[in-house]
This record gives structure tokens, sequence and C-alpha cells, in this order.
């Protein structure tokens, strides 16, 4: 019996399929915990891997002489439902920022109506973006919710009315969401720090810089002019609640501002 060698392409798309079943089964099982230090270290870990197979996918490139991967745009739609799509699309920027990537809000005002993250960055990555922005932000509002709860159950007795009640659910949901998104992009700028630690003398190393470089250089041509967004009023304790979740340390004010991200519009 005869059977046909399999052509490099075919090796790729293979090797590329189960990574994406190893991602999604990563954030399914984020998606499913309860605990959302795990839920974070599930979605870093996940990240990771999608990291370490592009790199691996861009010096097999390197090697046969092939023109890099091109530099992709995507439109992220984030939803205002709620009045909560700041926080929202402060969570999809920051994610993707730490992937290696460069983000834009679009018509990001505080209103119940959706808008626009547009992010550029190497087309695989932005592939797998596209699995982890909308995990991540899941996994946040799941956590968020239940931790909206347990603090309204501690402070809502010291609030006079159902009107400041609710103003103080909805700060603290809002907070904790853009917190978590700062967890997550901790977590995984660390990751790709530590697989830079790694290459060290590695030509693939060279990789890196070259395609950080031709994603700045595409997002300032399409982007020349953006501003930053004004910094906001945070819920210090749905935002400590937030980042420490995503396993970083507690702010400890009460109010506090955060700069803001790029903007257009």
């Amino acid at each position: 019996m005869t059977t046909a060698k399999k052509t490099s392409v075919e090796t790729t798309r293979e090797q590329k399929a189960k990574i994406k079943q190893k991602v999604a089964a990563l954030l399914a099982k984020a998606e499913s915990t309860e605990f959302p230090a795990e839920a974070q270290e599930l979605a870093a870990k996940a990240a990771e891997l999608i990291a370490r197979y592009n790199l691996d996918a861009a010096a097999a490139r390197d090697d046969k002489g092939a023109k890099p991967e091109p530099i992709s745009t995507v439109d992220f739609t984030v939803s205002g439902q709620g009045w909560h799509g700041k926080a929202r699309s402060a969570l999809y920027w920051a994610v993707a920022e730490a992937t290696g990537c460069k983000a834009v809000h679009i018509n990001n005002k505080m209103n119940g109506e959706d808008r626009l993250v547009t992010v550029v960055g190497a087309a695989s990555t932005i592939d797998g973006l596209k699995m982890l922005l909308p995990s991540i932000l899941l996994q946040a509002e799941s956590s968020g919710a239940k931790a909206a709860k347990e603090h309204m159950a501690e402070v809502g007795p010291r609030i006079d009315t159902a009107a400041d009640k609710n103003i103080e659910r909805r700060s603290y949901f809002r907070s904790y969401l853009e917190g978590y998104g700062k967890g997550v992009a901790e977590k995984i700028r660390a990751t790709r720090q530590g697989i830079v630690e790694e290459m060290q003398e590695d030509p693939k190393a060279l990789i890196l810089v070259r395609d950080e470089d031709r994603v700045k250089a595409e997002f300032a041509r399409k982007f020349p002019q953006t501003r930053l967004l004004p910094t906001d009023k945070k819920n210090a304790a749905g935002n400590a609640a937030g980042v420490r979740d995503g396993r970083l340390a507690d702010t400890g004010q009460t109010k506090v501002k955060t700069k803001g991200a790029k903007v257009i519009g």
C-alpha cells in the first residue's frame, strides 16, 4: 500500500489545529472554574502556547527564506450593555497590548452603545486573540458579578438609598472588569518576558523585535493621530479585587485615577 508523504503545509495546518485544540481546552477550563486565580493562570497558559507556536512558525519561515507573516488589523465589537462598555473595552485593550499588538478604542464613550477596539498585530497573534479575548471577558464578568454581590453584602447596609447602592454596585463591577484585564495583561507580559530571557542569544529574539517594529509602524500608519482617554474615577475596591484576581497588588485607596488608553472619537 502506497501513502503520499505529507506536505509541509499539511503538517503546519495539523500543528496549528492541535495548538488551537489545546488553547480551547484551557480556555474552557478557565471559564468553568469558580476560582479567579486558576482562571487567570489558565488564560495566561493559553496565551503562552499561542506565543510559542507563533514564534516557532515565524522562525521556520525565516529558515526557508520566506517573507514574514502579514500584519493584520481587526475590529473587535465590545458590548455596551449595562453601560459597562468602557470597562469591557479597557480589558480588551490591556490584554491585546500585552500580547505584542497595538490597540485603540473607537467611539469609547460612557453609554450603552457597542463600541470598537481595533487591534493591529501579527496575523497569527490576531488569530489567537479572537479566541482569548471573548473567553477572558467571560471569565471577568462571571467572577466580577460574584465579587460585586459579595461587596454589596458588606457595604450595602451602610449606604442609605437604593439609587446610591446601584451606583456603588455598577461602579464596583466596572472597576473590577478593568482591574481583571490589567491582571491578565501582567501575567501575559511576564510570560513573554520569560520567553525573551530564555532565548537570549537565539536568533528567534530578533524575530520578536522585528515583528514589534512592524506592528508599531503599521499602527502609526493607520492611526497617525490618537489621544489618551480622560482618566475615569475608579471604585478602588472593585479595581483592587479585579487586579488581585489578576495576581497583582491592591491599590488601597477609596477612589483612584488611572491613565487612559489610546482612543479615536
